[in-house]
């Protein structure tokens, strides 16, 4: 969904200068409902990418720590001298 986030921005502020411009336009209603509806997909979007961003920082810690875990079971009378 994030993949989408620039058209759904462009959508919307074109939509929103049309449709709450104050002129008189045949489909303004229309339009009105199409800016709706790519404001909220453009709110998804963008939670999308910040929920998505969060996950991956928490997977990447766990797995920095599970690294440390591992090294520091090492013994040193393993190593070759």
């Amino acid at each position: 969904m994030k993949n989408f986030t620039l058209h759904l921005l462009i959508l919307t502020i074109v939509t929103a200068l049309l449709g709450f411009s104050g002129l008189d336009i045949i489909g303004g209603t229309i339009i009105r409902f199409i800016c709706l509806v790519s404001s909220v997909g453009l709110f998804i979007s963008c939670l999308d990418a910040v929920l998505i961003s969060r996950r991956n920082k928490k997977m990447n810690k766990q797995v920095e720590t599970e690294k440390v875990k591992s090294d520091n079971n090492a013994s040193p009378f393993n190593s070759k001298n």
